[in-house]
């Protein structure tokens, strides 16, 4: 047996189509309702998903894809511009020399007589023209779909064609089984509102969390079966996994190729030794995933975020004054809420009913793990430098804003009271707060 060494390479395909898929029944049966629904009627609407990034978004997307596809939906996948564009439409369904504005003479009677004649050009089809043109059940794809919240998407001199178009989807007015199947992260529902689109079919709106433990459990064993062809009872390694991957499809994935590969360099064997290697991998992975997720952010930003939600159980909900109150003493309301919505967009947290949480508890114990890390190293600087005066660095645990952390149960309805008091502590933006990249 060869010695376990961290051989594997940092790259793994952790995006798009699932290798091994499991769970998300209730969510696919939702959507094949709606588009037995949409055939009978001849009508359609919209199917939307959201969740944090590394939720398995895109591998349920190609699920609900393959189900399309045999039952004999044409399936093209779009991007924004196509729900106001008629030639990006046209080029994602591959129709785009079948629509081509062609020329066609048009003869006028006196041609002989004063000898000329004119051109005339076929009209552009529009969006709403194009849809409804077609024999069979369409399903378009959008992923990526919170850009619709961006800035000037669509553009001003669009928007009411996207409004149009969206409306007639959603509303089943094409005369035509059309399905717009959207996922993004968590802010895309807020994105569809802002274009008019907010009531949606029963069980149509899905908020994307973590699998379910059979569901993880399952993807886990068919990592190291399948593609590992580990040999012997896999459920030791499975269980350790699990500990890892809180049913979160990236970390599966992270871990379970890390896994794969250990067990092919030990010649199918999953020993003590090789499964600290896949430990180590795993959470160094892990942590490049939590660090991208917050790269759009100035270190100080994610310190005074991983301060202010310290006190709260990893992974369990907040409400949002606790952490917009004292930002604004900082920055201001106005600024406070922008980042807040930043946070959320970027999907560092998400919506968990009417309250917050960081969905994945472990990046909510990473950011603990960094802030204290970063407290220690201002305090070192300190003590043995001088380099931070006194009152600015990140203040003790003790000094944070007090707050009413909901109960374990994530079901419950009671809402936290509010932290009336503010951010104390908190280094000034101008202060080196020690985060590395």
């Amino acid at each position: 047996m060869t010695e376990p060494q961290h051989s594997t390479p940092d790259f793994i395909s952790d995006r798009g189509p699932a290798e091994y898929f499991h769970g998300r029944e209730k969510i696919l049966k939702n959507f094949d309702a709606l588009a037995e629904t949409a055939v009978e009627e001849k009508g359609g609407s919209t199917f939307l998903i959201q969740g944090a990034p590394g939720v398995g978004k895109t591998a349920l997307l190609d699920q609900c894809k393959k189900r399309a596809i045999s039952h004999g939906w044409e399936v093209v996948r779009i991007g924004v511009g196509a729900l106001w564009d008629s030639n990006n439409l046209l080029a994602s369904l591959g129709l785009g020399e079948k629509y081509k504005g062609t020329e066609r003479s048009t003869q006028i009677g006196f041609k002989n007589f004063f000898g000329w004649a004119f051109k005339s050009a076929r009209p552009q089809p529009t969006v709403k023209d194009i849809l409804k043109n077609g024999n069979k059940p369409l399903l378009l794809i959008l992923d990526e779909a919170h850009a619709l919240g961006h800035e000037k998407v669509p553009p001003d001199d669009y928007r009411s064609t996207a409004v149009e178009v969206l409306d007639a989807i959603h509303n089943g007015m094409l005369n035509r089984p059309v399905v717009l199947l959207a996922a993004g992260l968590g802010t895309t529902k807020a994105s569809f509102g802002t274009l008019e689109i907010s009531r949606y079919k029963g069980g149509c709106l899905v908020e994307l969390g973590a699998l379910s433990k059979g569901a993880e459990r399952a993807v886990i064993r068919d990592w190291l079966t399948k593609e590992g062809r580990a040999k012997g009872d896999p459920t030791v390694w499975i269980d350790a996994i699990a500990q890892k991957t809180h049913g979160w499809p990236q970390h599966i994935t992270a871990y379970a190729d890390a896994a794969v590969n250990q067990i092919r360099n030990d010649h199918g064997a999953m020993t003590p030794e090789g499964l600290e290697v896949v430990y180590q991998l795993g959470m160094e992975r892990r942590e490049a995933y939590y660090r991208q997720r917050v790269d759009d952010f100035s270190g100080d930003e994610v310190i005074r975020l991983a301060r202010l939600i310290a006190d709260v159980g990893s992974g369990k909900p907040f409400n949002e004054g606790l952490v917009v109150e004292p930002l604004s003493e900082k920055y201001g309301l106005d600024e406070a809420n922008k980042l807040f919505q930043k946070f959320l967009k970027k999907g560092v947290i998400s919506a968990d009913g009417f309250l917050y949480s960081v969905p994945v508890p472990s990046m909510h114990d990473w950011m603990k793990s960094e802030l204290k890390r970063t407290q220690e190293r201002l305090q070192s600087m300190k003590e043995n430098h001088n380099s931070v005066p006194d009152g600015k660095t990140i203040g003790p645990a003790q000094d944070r804003p007090s707050s009413t952390v909901v109960p374990e149960d994530r079901n419950t309805n009671t809402q936290p009271a509010q932290s009336m008091e503010k951010g104390h502590g908190i280094q000034d933006r101008g202060v080196d707060s020690g985060w590395e990249r």
